[in-house]
């Protein structure tokens, strides 16, 4: 081969790799920087939150491994449901979905409704540490707020579904369905279960309110073919305790293993179901409630051991006021039958 040939075909091969190694024509990636966070705890150090929004302003502690309970009222844990994940939450929003940087400094806090902002959250930590960060004015596409650390001048803007759910928990604490405060009129049912009320032999005993005319009757359901009018005169004395025990207080917050035999409290033991009606966020009505099963009483007399039944693992051992109790169970010897009829 000649060698002007060669030495040009070793230039041409030369030329092809310097091409394919730096690729020309090759589109120019863009290049994307992560949001930054708007501030990052781990959850596990969080040791209490407290959240204010517009006046109102609730307060949590941890008591023990996820196990948290309001401050007022004291020991009370949260919903299981609306408080789920909300640690987690906590410990800052950082996804480029939920936090972009809109402007290096605050220049004034006012402009973004962060000098009277709506929604406070402090978030104590660990040995003394402290964050607060707050939440102003609605962007304006309504989709995010602002947002700043206090302390550091960044602004931020964070999606508005993730400040929802945190102002949401001053405004609309997140308390479970036996500690949240009721008047008669919305109350659909008392029912008193001597026994299992999951048995279907279990002597049941039913008051239930006609929304309509707001009157009561009653059904003793071993005894009684149907309802029957209460008696008047006995029922207001009665009517005031259809909402349920008041000062309603938690004797164990956590039961690890389930078994609450130790408190007198097993599948066959009486229970007392308090029916409500309620409104979804969307509007409808509904009837809702929750089923107090009984334990012993307390050495002092004063209360009795309780929990909730329901289809979530993590129950507290309650302690209801005993004179409430007792009324409550007595009403089954004693039905309080408006008419004439024999019981």
């Amino acid at each position: 081969m000649n060698f002007k040939v060669t030495a040009g075909l070793i230039i041409v091969a030369l030329i092809v790799g310097v091409v394919a190694l730096v690729n020309p024509f090759k589109e120019e990636e863009e290049i994307r920087s992560r949001s930054p966070w708007f501030y990052q705890v781990s959850e596990e150090d969080i040791e209490t939150i407290t959240v204010t929004h517009k006046g109102d302003s609730v307060t949590f502690n941890k008591v023990g491994d996820y196990t948290w309970a309001f401050q007022n009222p004291e020991g009370i844990p949260p919903d299981y449901v609306r408080w789920g994940g909300i640690p987690l939450l906590l410990s800052g929003p950082g996804t480029r979905r939920d936090l972009t940087v809109v402007q290096p400094i605050i220049e004034d806090p006012a402009q973004y409704g962060l000098d009277d902002p709506d929604t406070i959250v402090d978030v104590g930590l660990t040995a003394g540490r402290q964050i607060q960060f707050r939440l102003g004015d609605q962007t304006t596409d309504g989709r995010h707020v602002y947002g700043q650390v206090l302390g550091f001048p960044d602004l931020f803007i964070i999606a508005g579904i993730w400040g929802e759910v945190i102002s949401r928990l001053a405004f609309e604490p997140p308390l479970p369905k036996w500690a949240v405060e009721r008047t008669p009129d919305t109350i659909a049912e008392l029912n008193v279960y001597l026994g299992d009320a999951a048995e279907a032999d279990t002597p049941f005993l039913n008051f239930s309110r006609d929304f309509r005319s707001g009157e009561w009757s009653v059904r003793k359901f071993d005894v009684d073919k149907e309802k029957r009018p209460v008696d008047e005169e006995r029922w207001k004395d009665i009517e005031p305790l259809v909402v349920g025990p008041g000062n309603i207080s938690v004797a164990v917050p956590i039961v690890d293993d389930r078994d609450y035999s130790p408190w007198g409290i097993v599948d066959s033991s009486n229970s007392i179901e308090i029916r409500f009606s309620g409104t979804s966020d969307s509007g409808t009505r509904f009837t809702d409630g929750f089923l107090l099963r009984l334990g012993d009483k307390t050495e002092d007399g004063k209360y009795y051991y309780a929990k909730s039944v329901s289809d979530f693992v993590r129950q507290p051992v309650l302690k209801l006021d005993a004179q409430w109790v007792e009324t409550i169970l007595g009403l089954f010897d004693d039905v309080p039958y408006g008419d004439k009829e024999d019981a």
